[in-house]
């Protein structure tokens, strides 16, 4: 799913209304009447309803949405934030609504008494605004944030910028932001999640030509048939066709990071799993993995030797390796002299970030999978996320490489600066481990994706389904990476199915 920037989306509102044809008042009916729907299949209409609109466009759909939920039997009362004369659709909307009588429109919030059972609906600047809220609207939404009910906000909430940070602090703090068509880069962004809470796209038939013509370099990542077909092997296939992976991890007593990687490999579908392993681990290794070949590391407490991975299509490398000189040295020669598929991560990028001389070879296409702290240290530091986007395609561009960097919605880049995100996965998975099995989940189906940018937004969709269903099965605190493992196999049959 494309995501366009605020002048790309009035230019798709423009082309449908041209090429349609259709009326603005008629496409704003449209996306109002999407929002209605929307609230009444999920409020019953014993919720009151207070609506916020601005003067315009968005404040238009508010004074329509106000009329259909009427009609619905929903006690609905306006509250016109602004006393200026609005848009010819505000206008137009605002007589249709002073002819429901059913609507009270008031000019104040006092006069209104919220409950649980209250819901709000913020129409009042939308994906227009380009200065930051100040006096009486600051004071509507100051007092509407800190007062029981639902909060829903229509395209976006009032406060925050689509495709920049938001320089105020007085922000609509939704619950749910039902949005038109398309997302909006603002919603992918960590310091946003806590004002748009969650948000749903509506379809309100924008002509998908246009939207299919614009150039993005933002995309949600959605399964697709062609994506699902990229897993399946031949009923004749053999182990080698599955693929063969190493997993470099775990040095001594942190065997956990490599036995959660691995077993992610295992039950991901790989053919041949192997594990380096200190002599000391390597019981510990085959009584968790009784599938794993060992490749016998030839330092007693540190990973350090570099062995023969000729035949090997993918390797991992980097969790709780530690940071001995050897291992320096074991990287180093990874990246020199390793042909298949690389996979870095934990300690790896801080090995990359304290030994800069060793960016220089990386190997195209390699795939690096850090958290924010861990990507700063890489690139410097940022104060938002809209300046790591910034960094994370520039390092992307310059060293060829695809970067995963973890989030809440994580964004993952290949080597021509596009970016894809997530919305998969829960805050049960920030916990030690989740890493490791997403680049144990990388390299089991690498070898038969066979592109890596496709590979990695694959694996951190199918790390975030089985971390939606080990919090379904087991709850936010109680979930564990372990958990996680078992919970791969439904997100591999929602795949197959």
């Amino acid at each position: 799913m494309k995501i366009l920037n605020v002048q790309q989306i009035r230019e798709a509102d423009q082309y449908t209304i041209k090429n349609e044809p259709i009326e603005s008042i008629d496409l704003m009916e449209r996306a109002s009447r999407a929002v209605a729907n929307w609230i009444s299949k999920h409020f019953s209409n014993e919720y009151a309803v207070i609506i916020l609109a601005g003067s315009g466009n968005n404040g238009g759909d508010g004074l329509a949405i106000a009329r259909l939920l009427a009609n619905q039997r929903y006690k609905v009362n306006v509250v016109l934030v602004m006393s200026e004369s609005g848009s010819d659709d505000f206008e137009q909307n605002l007589d249709r609504l002073r002819s429901i009588h059913e609507v009270e429109i008031v000019d104040d919030l006092e006069p209104l008494n919220p409950t649980d059972k209250t819901i709000f609906i913020d129409a009042i600047f939308g994906s227009g605004l380009s200065r930051p809220i100040e006096g009486k609207i600051a004071t509507y939404i100051e007092k509407v944030n800190s007062v029981k009910g639902i909060k829903i906000a229509v395209d976006i909430p009032s406060g925050i910028f689509a495709d920049e940070p938001s320089p105020g602090n007085t922000i609509f703090k939704a619950d749910y932001t039902l949005s038109f068509q398309v997302p909006k880069l603002a919603f992918m962004m960590a310091e946003n999640q806590q004002y748009i809470g969650k948000f749903v796209i509506l379809d309100i038939g924008l002509l998908p030509d246009f939207i299919d013509s614009c150039v993005s370099e933002y995309s949600i990542f959605e399964l697709t048939d062609e994506v699902k077909s990229l897993l399946k092997v031949e009923s004749t296939a053999h182990k080698g066709i599955r693929g063969r992976a190493t997993i470099i991890a775990g040095g001594h007593a942190k065997m956990g990071a490599s036995i959660i990687a691995a077993k992610g490999a295992l039950h991901s579908g790989i053919g041949l799993l192997s594990v380096q392993s200190c002599p000391h681990c390597i019981n510990i290794i085959q009584i968790q993995i009784p599938e794993a070949l060992i490749l016998e590391d030839e330092n007693e407490y540190v990973l350090g030797s570099f062995l023969n991975y000729a035949n090997q299509d993918v390797i991992v490398f980097g969790p709780a390796v530690g940071f001995a000189n050897k291992t320096v040295k074991l990287l180093e020669e990874l990246l020199k002299n390793y042909k298949g598929q690389l996979i870095l991560d934990a300690d790896a990028i801080s090995i990359l970030s304290e030994y800069r001389e060793l960016l220089q070879l990386l190997p195209k296409g390699a795939i690096l999978t850090p958290h924010h702290g861990e990507f700063k240290r890489l690139v410097g530091n940022y104060s938002n996320n809209f300046e790591a986007l910034v960094q994370l395609k520039s390092f992307c561009k310059h060293h060829k490489v695809v970067v995963v960097l973890k989030g809440k919605h994580t964004a993952v880049c290949n080597e021509k600066g596009e970016v894809s995100f997530n919305t998969t996965g829960n805050s049960g998975m920030a916990k030690g481990g989740s890493g490791d099995l997403l680049c144990g989940i990388m390299a089991g189906i690498a070898p038969r994706v066979k592109n890596t940018f496709i590979t990695a937004k694959l694996a951190v969709y199918l790390h975030g389904i089985s971390g939606d269903k080990s919090l379904k099965y087991y709850g936010e605190n109680f979930m564990t990476p372990t958990t996680m493992i078992s919970n791969l196999k439904e997100a591999f049959i929602e795949i197959e199915k």
